[in-house]
């Protein structure tokens, strides 16, 4: 193996190493989707569970701001990427530690759990950035390499739901951090995408931050991402509890992002072919209005475990879209020496969403029920196609297509 391994090109060996480092992150994350159910299952209201994800988004726009500053000084994405691997596995994994059985523990969860997402709301912005760099960078296919990443996950999220019943939700914390060594391991390995020389020491350097916000392209794309996330965030985090709500068991939920999982490979696969077809802001558009079709479905249609199924098959096509197509188009639109800060700032933009999607999300399903609350959801995703739609008409698209990526 090491022989063959030593016969390959460069390129051929950091595809296969960002495979490792992509894939079997996503493979331990699916581990990792259990933490609704946990505060779900120690008496957690929908509304007691949305202040904690706000919570968790405030520290969030610190995090990926923090981390992505700190990369463009350092001119080390795959330092970052360590740092918050290993710091946002360890402290996910104590989260079962934290007591649950006195008076006043949800206030201890409400403050442990935030303080997790310093680097745990890093981890997948910035394990998603180390390779759409690389792959630009090095002319590999983005989307077939991140397509596998959706296939362990779906695996992993298979395994999980097949094994809960004997491990337990509280053992998929630690669980997760075990098979995080992976992907840390592997990014030893990864090349380290180009960036600018790291500043000497006692030397200042300017972000110049203006030639993000002074991008229209760029400032439009937040506008979207801004609405598009508030809806994200309420079709996620409540989940568990609409399935309550039709008398199909949450821990069932691990079969439902298996499916989605699998659900983006096909646009992946494809997303060299879409993008000379398409512009990257149409196949955003598309992504926005498949999410939308999922919710319709689940606010009038879905009243069980396969027909939930059937339409949240529309949520992964459209998810495999929107990764496909959004990170490219963050890429294309900021300067060099800002695409790490460029990705943090959207990103940041999705944890304020978050926080309104969380806070408003929690009490408005609790006041409205379920079904109503996901056609609210639905036209949260319309309203935010409609916008990103308005703030690009009659304009071309400026970023030619890679070939390769």
């Amino acid at each position: 193996m090491k022989k063959l391994f030593s016969r390959l090109n460069t390129n051929d060996r950091q595809a296969i190493v960002l495979v490792g480092v992509n894939g079997f992150f996503w493979f331990a994350w699916a581990f990792g989707c259990y933490q609704a159910v946990y505060l779900q299952g120690v008496g957690f209201s929908a509304s007691s569970m949305g202040v904690v994800n706000a919570l968790s988004s405030v520290v969030g726009i610190a995090s990926v701001s923090f981390w992505g500053m700190a990369s463009d000084r350092m001119g080390s994405l795959r330092k970052v990427l360590i740092t918050v691997l290993i710091g946002g596995s360890l402290m996910y994994a104590l989260i079962p530690l934290v007591p649950v059985e006195f008076r006043g523990s949800p206030v201890l969860l409400m403050c442990y759990i935030p303080a997790v997402c310093f680097f745990r709301s890093s981890m997948s912005p910035y394990a998603e950035n180390l390779l759409v760099r690389n792959c630009n960078e090095l002319r590999l296919n983005f989307g077939v390499l991140r397509s596998l990443g959706s296939f362990l996950f779906t695996i992993g999220s298979l395994i999980i739901a097949a094994w809960l019943p004997s491990l337990g939700v509280r053992n998929t914390f630690w669980v997760t951090g075990l098979f995080m060594l992976i992907p840390i391991i592997m990014t030893f390995f990864a090349r380290e995408p180009a960036a600018r020389v790291p500043a000497k020491k006692g030397e200042k350097r300017s972000m110049n931050l203006g030639e993000l916000f002074k991008n229209k392209a760029y400032m439009a794309f937040l506008g979207f991402g801004f609405i598009f996330y508030i809806a994200v965030a309420c079709e996620g985090n409540f989940l568990p509890y609409y399935m309550a709500s039709i008398g199909v068991d949450s821990k069932q939920y691990g079969i439902i992002l298996a499916l989605r999982a699998t659900m983006e490979i096909p646009f992946l696969l494809f997303m060299i072919r879409l993008r000379r077809r398409f512009p990257l802001r149409v196949l955003i558009l598309g992504s926005s209005l498949l999410m939308g079709i999922e919710c319709i479905g689940l606010g009038l249609l879905a009243n069980s475990l396969p027909t939930m199924m059937l339409f949240c098959m529309f949520f992964g096509l459209g998810n495999g879209l929107f990764i496909g197509s959004s990170l490219n188009y963050v890429y294309e639109l900021a300067p060099s020496h800002l695409k790490a800060s460029a990705q943090a700032f959207f990103t940041s933009m999705s944890s304020v969403a978050g926080i309104l999607g969380n806070l408003a999300g929690g009490a408005v399903f609790d006041a409205i029920g379920a079904k109503t609350f996901y056609l609210t959801v639905s036209a949260l995703f319309v309203l935010s196609a409609g916008v990103f739609l308005l703030s690009f008409k009659g304009k071309r698209e400026n970023a030619e297509v890679p070939g390769q990526n």
